[in-house]
């Protein structure tokens, strides 16, 4: 009698301890199985926030094209879409910089020299090409004819004495960036080297020695707070649309009337 009391006894404590171990296991099953759903949800909440950040990361940094609207007058918006079909149209850099006789017009060889609208091959161009075009372009003014009647009027405030030039030459002067620093002075508004809008003319003095030797056109594409600017340089050899509106010291800012 004692044997099979003590043998219920060893059977009973038997099955409580498989019930425990049982009960150890489920336990710890579902101690895992929550930890693995809150590691899971703990994740997901990291990555979008990180996505979130990374998006916001990227939205206040340079390498955003920004998308901020731009109030511009008729001529602005005028001369930034001449500005625009000028570096549709392409143009390689002139690295002879070399005098000629302008003999086309609208793109066409007229073969005799062109006076108003008279133009070089429209295939290649130095930086004031650029203003030139865009200007015609954006049916503004013709510098070259414009320069002329402003020489004629006000020699003396133009520098002919650094190119050695005795009397105008209609197939040059407009094309030099210091002749064309003198008109838009004389005929433009002014402004500051910080406050840009699209549209504007920019001149700089690359090499720092008081003689304005760039140019180009303010454009509407922005990289952070700087506007890109449309112009022609040795660097990159053809007219672009480039993020160096601060890449020289500026020696001249011009906006158009209206």
């Amino acid at each position: 009698m004692n044997f099979q009391r003590r043998e219920a006894e060893i059977q009973i404590s038997s099955l409580r301890n498989y019930y425990s171990i049982i009960k150890n296991f489920e336990m710890n099953f579902v101690n895992r199985l929550f930890g693995i759903v809150i590691f899971f949800v703990i994740f997901i909440q990291c990555s979008n926030k990180n996505v979130s950040s990374g998006l916001k990361d990227t939205e206040d940094s340079d390498t955003l094209i920004s998308k901020e609207e731009i109030v511009l007058s008729d001529k602005q918006k005028k001369i930034l879409a001449g500005a625009k079909q000028n570096l549709k149209d392409g143009a390689q850099y002139d690295l002879s910089m070399a005098y000629y006789v302008l003999k086309f017009k609208d793109g066409n060889f007229i073969g005799e020299k062109v006076y108003p609208g008279g133009d070089l091959d429209p295939a290649i161009g130095v930086c004031t090409d650029v203003i030139i075009r865009s200007l015609r372009n954006a049916n503004i003014i013709d510098l070259q004819e414009a320069v002329q009647k402003d020489i004629s009027k006000n020699k003396n405030k133009y520098p002919f004495d650094r190119w050695g030039d005795k009397k105008p030459d209609a197939n040059i002067d407009h094309r030099r960036v210091m002749n064309l620093e003198v008109w838009f002075t004389n005929n433009w508004n002014t402004g500051d080297s910080i406050n840009f809008l699209p549209g504007d003319i920019v001149v700089w003095d690359m090499n720092e020695d008081g003689a304005s030797d760039h140019t180009g056109i303010v454009s509407d594409k922005k990289m952070g707070d700087r506007y890109f600017v449309i112009h022609n340089h040795p660097d990159p050899g053809h007219i672009a649309e480039e993020d160096k509106l601060f890449k020289w010291k500026i020696s001249g800012h011009y906006r158009v009337i209206e």
